[in-house]
């Protein structure tokens, strides 16, 4: 994906002329004027097909949906059952299922990661100094993604042995630094499961979807191929996820893994855009005592800025803050996910409004941050207020 002011303007330039066309002719769904303005975004972004879901005042309105879920054999059209893969929005759900549990008084997101895990984590860097749950969930931990997290996709190995290496950790003090890290929010997974005795997958099913009612798994073998949707990349145009393929060689996950199921909850959620806005509702008030107000707080409340000065995020446990008057007049809260080519979305006012965005591939261009297609969704979505 482009990174960087001058790759992004590059970018920017080449998607009309080289990006993979849309395909298809109209958003359907809610009334004419904010679907051709929905569609006016989808197709500025080249996005092969998209269901996005609005909600106001706390609860869910009209459901939009455009284009293409999966081109394998008969091309199958999105649809508000349609079931995306969310990418790192996942890691909000997992900040919903830990503050629930510190609601339960089971967990404490000032607990240390070592009292946790059963075993000594810290920073070589700065020996003694305690990294702690909390620090995971606001990326402020100092576990960075070194290459030897990324090659542990291909070739697995235990998260005992990717934390011994120093390049696991940056130079900076746990706590003070923000560095987004999709290990530290993947370790929460197998932190639970460590604690709990249980899959990660059984634990959020028990304490977080079933009681809200959310149809959602982090194991993608319980789900129907004909609602999964496939991801491609518009530009250069190449296969992102094929649904079938993963689904062929995927294993269901069965018992508690700690030390190898740190690639959970960093970003292998499935749910439709529906379900979505249902777990976005929650951080809206929508379920009071659900999750205790000190837990909504830390979820809300920004703690570092994003490095970069021009990207006008904020950054919480599990949450993201969007202060710029230049996007909206007032704050926003949300999450997005990149992955394979699409680009997912979820962004919320004070006064719950807002959407639950997922889609099967879009033009990945940003301005700082955020992604240009989830940028033209709040302008065309989100009240502007006075």
């Amino acid at each position: 994906m482009p990174v960087g002011k001058l790759k992004n303007t590059l970018y920017g330039l080449a998607l009309p002329v080289l990006g993979r066309p849309c395909g298809w002719r109209q958003v359907q769904g809610g009334n004419e004027d904010t679907a051709r303005a929905v569609g006016k975004v989808l197709k500025n972004n080249h996005v092969a097909g998209a269901t996005i879901q609005r909600f106001e005042a706390g609860r869910l309105t009209e459901c939009y949906t455009a284009g293409f879920a999966a081109w394998e054999g008969e091309k199958r059209p999105a649809a508000a059952d349609t079931v995306y893969r969310t990418a790192s929005i996942a890691k909000m759900a997992t900040a919903l299922l830990v503050f629930r549990l510190q609601s339960m008084d089971k967990l404490d997101v000032r607990e240390d990661v070592s009292d946790l895990l059963g075993e000594k984590v810290e920073n070589p860097h700065h020996p003694g100094a305690p990294i702690t749950l909390g620090m995971l969930l606001n990326h402020t931990s100092s576990i960075v993604d070194s290459p030897a997290y990324y090659e542990a996709f291909d070739r697995p190995c235990d998260l005992s042995e990717l934390l011994k290496y120093p390049a696991s950790y940056s130079q900076d003090p746990p706590g003070m630094t923000f560095r987004y890290s999709n290990l530290a929010a993947g370790m929460v997974g197998s932190l639970l499961e460590k604690r709990f005795e249980m899959s990660f997958e059984k634990l959020i099913q028990k304490e977080l979807f079933s009681p809200l009612g959310v149809q959602a798994t982090f194991d993608i073998t319980t789900l129907p191929a004909d609602r999964l949707a496939d991801s491609c990349r518009v530009l250069p145009r190449e296969s992102g996820f094929s649904a079938r393929k993963r689904l062929e060689t995927a294993a269901p996950l069965a018992g508690p893994e700690p030390q190898r199921h740190y690639q959970l909850a960093s970003g292998n959620l499935y749910l439709t855009a529906p379900m979505l806005a249902r777990l976005a509702l929650v951080i809206c008030g929508s379920h009071p005592g659900f999750i205790d107000d000190k837990g909504l707080r830390l979820m809300r409340t920004p703690t570092t800025d994003w490095p970069q000065k021009e990207i006008r995020m904020r950054h919480g446990m599990g949450l993201l803050q969007l202060d710029d008057p230049q996007v909206h007049p007032a704050p926003l809260w949300g999450h997005q996910g990149f992955a394979y080519g699409a680009v997912n979305g979820v962004f919320f006012d004070a006064q719950g409004n807002g959407f639950a965005a997922l889609n099967s591939g879009s033009g990945e261009r940003r301005y700082g941050h955020l992604a240009a297609v989830n940028r033209g969704l709040i302008d065309a979505l989100l009240p502007k207020g006075e």
